[in-house]
């Protein structure tokens, strides 16, 4: 999932490809499959590392030399992908990620947004963390990652350094 973006400009000059595999990817989608991945990852000891590469390509501004059903199918599939790791919510705390992921349907629209509300509940009912709202400063940086410059930059500068980049563009 995390090198799919990389292939949509590869795959959008491949049009007979590219629509079957969007055909899969929605059929896909449209089967309850979370549960099942949840459990074999359990029964294989499965646990992820680290989510920022995840939650970066959520946060990375849409390009316009893709198509978009592409970047929202990929963006749906890291979604479905983080409902699959809910066990793994240590990570996003340690990581300091929790506020970006709360974040994620006031970010996203349509299937994508959905199953960011999904996400979000799921994470809400499956852990014994109270989730409370975004800080207002978290929720501006998400705003400023999803639209200018991704969540990369957002997370390795300060806030004196984010300005600064902004003002630069």
């Amino acid at each position: 999932l995390i090198i799919a973006p990389h292939m949509l400009s590869w795959l959008q000059h491949n049009i007979p490809l590219k629509n079957t595999i969007i055909v899969k990817i929605e059929e896909m989608l449209q089967q309850s499959i979370i549960q099942k991945i949840i459990q074999y990852q359990e029964k294989a000891g499965y646990s992820c590392l680290t989510f920022k590469p995840i939650i970066n390509v959520l946060y990375t501004p849409l390009t316009y030399n893709t198509q978009p059903e592409l970047q929202t199918i990929c963006r749906e599939l890291i979604v479905v992908s983080l409902l699959t790791k809910q066990n793994d919510l240590k990570v996003l705390i340690k990581e300091d990620l929790l506020d970006y992921v709360t974040c994620l349907p006031w970010h996203t629209s349509g299937s994508v947004q959905q199953r960011a509300k999904e996400l979000v509940t799921t994470l809400q009912q499956a852990t014994d963390v109270n989730i409370q709202p975004p800080s207002l400063l978290n929720m501006t940086k998400a705003t400023v990652a999803k639209y200018y410059c991704g969540l990369n930059k957002v997370l390795e500068l300060s806030v004196p350094e984010l300005v600064w980049e902004l003002l630069k563009k």
